[in-house]
């Protein structure tokens, strides 16, 4: 499982430039699958078979990430948000890590071009500098190695460009950590499943998407109901947990190693019996499950849930969300695939 989820979330899937990750599950996928398609937004789509009422597991490609905005004539690139950003500033303390010293990876037409996200520091600070606590996008930009503006176009950056971090995924006994477990550790899930359930029990017709632009806006959520044309649906996805100092348990009660989390709501109400439903799969299968409502959150979900279908969620527990060293415990995931597999299988 860690190889699996190492090997996903190294891929660089920035929201509009998911082709790596849909690639890679497109190799993985087709020789197991009758029906396999791209949708021209760039979901991918999977028929798994079985009968019964029509059923989406779906899980998004893509991570966070940042856009080229400028090139400097001296060499250096400045950025902004890839994903919504109504303050137009990045936070100290927000929904996404400021990447002060972290590792950076731009995606240009031509290729890969590493560097690292760079700030003012230390001595060379002026007062006023060191005065200002929040920063705004110009206060930050990628250092490629480049010393001059040609340098960096004849390396094929360009405005535009997406932009993600470069981090490594390790592993600290049961817990692996790293960038874009949201929600690459969703698809590994997604991926055992394609191998392991049995098509002969499925108690739905059952179809597997791998979505596109969730972190801008549920983009690719919106348009695949109209291609599968489902009538129910479980987002597969990261959640919050609390196991860390500084959290108030009665907002955030789950934690890491205590099974997959069933979501009641969030910024949207999902099916309640869909979500009951899965609440009875995991007693019936003895799986440990942790029921929870979160606060600022949203799903994939949502969109299904407004374009009329019957929706939840099931969360895998993750520290430390929307940063480079998102962290989840193995079992947790192997405990979430046994639990989609009992609930799709529920055929005797």
């Amino acid at each position: 499982m860690f190889d699996l989820i190492k090997s996903l979330c190294e891929l660089p899937g920035p929201g509009g430039d998911e082709w790596a990750v849909q690639e890679f599950l497109s190799k993985r996928w087709s020789p197991r699958l009758q029906t396999l398609r791209t949708t021209p937004v760039g979901n991918l789509i999977a028929h798994l078979g079985g009968s019964g009422p029509r059923l989406l597991v779906a899980a998004h490609a893509d991570e966070l990430c940042y856009v080229v905005k400028h090139i400097t004539p001296d060499g250096f690139v400045f950025v902004t948000n890839g994903q919504r950003d109504e303050r137009q500033q990045p936070s100290l303390r927000g929904p996404v890590l400021v990447p002060w010293g972290q590792p950076a990876l731009i995606r240009s037409a031509t290729g890969p071009v590493e560097g690292i996200f760079a700030t003012l520091t230390g001595h060379i600070l002026t007062e006023e500098q060191r005065q200002k606590t929040q920063p705004d996008w110009n206060d930050m930009w990628i250092d490629i190695g480049a010393y001059g503006r040609d340098e960096v176009v004849a390396r094929g950056v360009a405005v535009g460009d997406r932009v993600v971090w470069n981090t490594s995924t390790r592993r600290i006994g049961q817990n692996a950590y790293g960038k874009a477990m949201d929600d690459r550790v969703a698809l590994a899930v997604m991926d055992c499943l394609v191998e392991l359930l049995d098509r002969d029990r499925l108690a739905y017709e059952v179809f597997f998407a791998s979505t596109v632009q969730e972190e801008i806006g549920l983009v690719g959520a919106e348009s695949i109901v109209q291609d599968v044309n489902c009538e129910l649906a479980v987002s597969l996805d990261v959640g919050l947990v609390g196991d860390v100092p500084g959290v108030d348990q009665r907002d955030a009660s789950a934690r890491l190693g205590a099974g997959p989390i069933i979501v009641h709501k969030d910024l949207s109400n999902y099916s309640r019996p869909l979500t009951l439903s899965l609440m009875s799969a995991a007693r019936e299968a003895g799986i440990p499950v942790q029921p929870a409502v979160f606060g600022l959150y949203g799903s994939d979900s949502s969109m299904f849930t407004r374009k009329g279908l019957q929706a939840a969620l099931v969360a895998v527990p993750t520290r430390y969300t929307h940063s480079p060293f998102e962290m989840v415990h193995l079992d947790d995931v192997e405990n979430t695939v046994r639990l989609m597999k009992h609930f799709l299988e529920a055929k005797p």
